[in-house]
């Protein structure tokens, strides 16, 4: 008998990932993954930022949103929407922001957060006026201290040369030179310093590529570092926006407005100033600056108009201005209501462009005195009316500067061209400048009895802080400083030497 024999041929295929001969390779496709942007980022407290999740082979895949592992957040450590639009708590924070794939929840990205500490000074009402205070202890604060100034020759972008502020400019800022004031100022006792951003010339904040000098604004988080190590809060101070950045643009449909009115008063003009305190608010969140140092952005050293530009200087006509209102410009009444409105327009929207970066910030404007009731500067073409305009913005306080003898007002006649008085439980008023120039006092010690008494005389209206102008300035011979002849300036208006600024 004959026996059959099947055999069965079993062919095993196999797929060569690594060289199996033949000289050819194929690489296994790498595992799904997300990755979300941006990865790293600082947010101010309160602040927002928007997120986005990608994978590969699927550039909007569906997602959930979680932080610190909670879907949706929470008040602790911030929300996150659907959609991937983050809202910082109002403190500081490290949160994890994580995109989970909703098909499949094993794949994943995530994000870090760094939410900065919120800004430590605040402004509130009480029984009778508004105040400062410390919104970590609760406690009142009464700004006293400086204005830090660095004078220099520098290059106007267009050409030529100015002697202007140049504290942070690149290249010249001096973090030594600055640290040794500060400690001084600490051991003092002060806890407040004024600053001044340039933006006029070069090598200042205005980046000729467009927007703000990272390595400018690397400064100013270095100045406020040094400056929290010292208890010292910051106010930043400014003239105008950047020459350089790209923020003129904006005047291209300025034509009807001159000189500063361009900035108060035409829409490209405030769009210009809410497009710079913008880009300053965002830069110092970028830089991780410690906001919780700054006591407030000024959007004006001294905000005023210009009479003898247009559209002032016009006796017909009307005028269209920032808020969309037209005025005639025959009416002075009409003139007045247009420049009150403008301060306000101008206050509220810049205010508003720094709070949507940096919602715990507050804000203020500076201001010389009115030209009347009491004759002051008469003939400068330079005017303005700070009330009630001022207490009808968002502004948070209000700097009013006055200095003794040489600005022939006394503290009463001062305080009445003003006109703050029984507007202060809507907000604080502060002196950010007042200063002995050497054409009125001799001698420091002549500057230093007069300014004590300067200081003492403005508490009975109600001043909530003073700043000396200015620490210590040799660049500005014609003014006394604090440290001038042996620093008696400062033995007479330290807070170590008069806890109380209202009495000798």
């Amino acid at each position: 008998m004959k026996y059959i024999t099947t055999a069965v041929i079993v062919l095993l295929t196999t797929t060569c990932f690594v060289g199996c001969g033949g000289g050819s390779t194929v690489q296994p496709p790498p595992p799904p993954s997300i990755s979300i942007s941006p990865s790293s980022v600082n947010v101010a407290p309160g602040g927002s930022q928007q997120f986005g999740a990608s994978m590969s082979g699927n550039s909007n895949p569906t997602v959930t949103w979680k932080v610190n592992g909670v879907p949706g957040g929470d008040s602790k450590d911030g929300t996150i929407s659907s959609i991937g639009l983050y809202v910082a708590p109002l403190s500081a924070a490290n949160v994890v922001i994580t995109a989970v794939l909703q098909s499949n929840a094993n794949i994943s990205g995530d994000a870090s957060v760094n939410v900065l500490a919120p800004h430590r000074i605040a402004v509130r009402s009480t029984a009778t006026l508004a105040e400062f205070y410390d919104v970590t202890t609760g406690d009142s604060v009464v700004p006293r201290g400086n204005n830090y100034i660095r004078l220099a020759t520098q290059n106007l972008p267009g050409g030529g040369t100015t002697f202007y502020h140049s504290t942070f400019n690149v290249g010249t800022y001096d973090a030594s030179v600055t640290e040794t004031a500060l400690a001084s100022m600490q051991s003092s006792r002060y806890n407040t310093v004024r600053v001044w951003l340039n933006g006029c010339c070069e090598n200042g904040i205005g980046d000729p590529a467009g927007g703000l000098s990272t390595a400018y604004l690397a400064n100013v988080t270095d100045f406020l570092q040094r400056a929290k190590n010292h208890g010292i809060f910051v106010i930043f101070s400014t003239d105008w926006v950047p020459s350089l950045g790209g923020y003129t643009n904006s005047y291209a449909d300025c034509t009807q407005f001159g000189g500063y009115n361009t900035l108060n008063l035409c829409a490209g003009g405030v769009q210009a100033n809410t497009n710079f305190f913008h880009d300053l608010a965002q830069g110092l969140v970028n830089q991780g600056a410690e906001l919780d140092a700054v006591l407030a952005y000024e959007l004006r050293n001294e905000y005023f108009y210009e009479a003898d530009q247009s559209p002032l200087n016009w006796t017909s006509g009307t005028a269209t201005t920032a808020d969309g209102e037209t005025y005639d410009m025959s009416d002075p009444a009409a003139q007045q209501q247009m420049m009150d409105n403008g301060l306000v327009y101008f206050t509220d929207q810049i205010r508003a462009a720094i709070l949507a970066v940096d919602p715990t910030a507050l804000v203020t404007v500076g201001f010389f005195p009115p030209h009347g009731p009491n004759p002051f500067l008469l003939g400068d073409p330079r005017i303005v009316t700070v009330y009630p305009a001022m207490a009808n913005s968002t502004a948070d306080f209000v700097d009013l500067h006055g200095y003794p003898v040489v600005w022939n007002l006394s503290m009463a006649q001062l305080v009445q061209n003003f006109g703050f008085m029984g507007y202060q439980q809507q907000k604080p008023v502060m002196m950010g400048e007042y200063g002995g120039f050497t054409s009125a006092y001799t001698l420091a010690s002549d500057a230093a009895g007069g300014l004590e008494d300067w200081q003492i005389q403005s508490c009975a209206y109600n001043f909530d802080g003073w700043l000396l102008w200015t620490w210590d300035t040799n660049e500005q011979s014609e003014l006394w400083n604090a440290l001038s002849q042996g620093g008696v300036i400062n033995q007479a208006l330290a807070p170590a030497m008069r806890p109380n600024p209202c009495s000798y």
